[in-house]
């Protein structure tokens, strides 16, 4: 086999190999190895500098739109259910429990009467301060006719029952329930506020809930005609508050249609 002498430096030398005895194919094999050696070492260093060119070049891709934040919970409609621990269709005995829970009235305090014209049962109570700086106000509970359970329940400031209860303590009243409602979630079209009745009373406020129940809250009193002004003025000496299951179809004795 021919040998390739070597003409350059003895670099094998401390090796003990003679340059001028590498044959032709030992040599080829030489430099295929330093050629792949440059090939990987190209490659090496070319990888960071792609990757910093891709990561300065701008991207052709459109960011995801970010979803809105969820707003807070629609609030839910009010439901009239009765008043405070008092809930329609209660019976008498399960009221009476409600009003000493609420108003730790019971016995001789808890008055029974009955409407002779609907021939409803009623029991009452005379409760302080159901609103701060009020008078004295009575809270009736009306059981139905057919039903013996309750359907409505009337609370009422007055004068007769409250020497307190005063023109401007009723209005001032009226005013701090009327907020207090309008506060509340009705359905579109159910509340109505600061409507003159045809008697001249007012009309604070008046709600109906999604199942047809309603509460009214009236201002009246005697009404007296300005001759100067030709205005009628209403003098305040009551304040009416009215829970009812059904005010369309109430639950009182009624004559039948034809009867007469």
């Amino acid at each position: 086999m021919s040998r390739v002498r070597w003409f350059g430096p003895n670099w094998f030398a401390p090796y003990g190999l003679a340059p001028d005895w590498f044959t032709p194919g030992w040599v080829a094999l030489v430099w295929f190895a330093l050629g792949w050696f440059a090939l990987v070492g190209c490659i090496l260093l070319s990888a960071p500098v792609a990757a910093r060119a891709q990561a300065a070049a701008p991207s052709d891709q459109v960011p995801a739109a970010s979803s809105p934040a969820p707003g807070p919970p629609a609030a839910q409609p009010v439901s009239i259910d009765g008043f405070r621990s008092a809930h329609f269709g209660m019976n008498e005995t399960e009221i009476r429990k409600a009003i000493e829970a609420d108003f730790k009235l019971s016995g001789s305090a808890v008055r029974a009467s009955d409407s002779p014209v609907e021939r409803t049962h009623v029991l009452s109570v005379t409760v302080p301060e159901l609103v701060p700086d009020s008078g004295k106000a009575v809270v009736d509970y009306v059981f139905g006719y057919k039903s013996k359970r309750l359907i409505e329940v009337n609370v009422v400031w007055s004068a007769a029952a409250d020497p307190a209860n005063k023109p401007d303590t009723l209005v001032h009243t009226g005013a701090t329930l009327q907020g207090y409602f309008q506060a509340e979630v009705f359905p579109a079209g159910q509340a109505v506020a600061n409507a003159v009745l045809a008697n001249g009373g007012a009309l604070l406020f008046r709600g109906t809930d999604p199942a047809g129940r309603a509460l009214v809250l009236i201002l009246s009193g005697p009404v007296q005609q300005d001759t100067k002004d030709h205005k009628a003025q209403m003098t305040p000496t009551v304040l009416s508050l009215v829970y009812a299951i059904d005010p369309a179809h109430p639950d009182v004795f009624r004559l039948q249609k034809g009867a007469f």
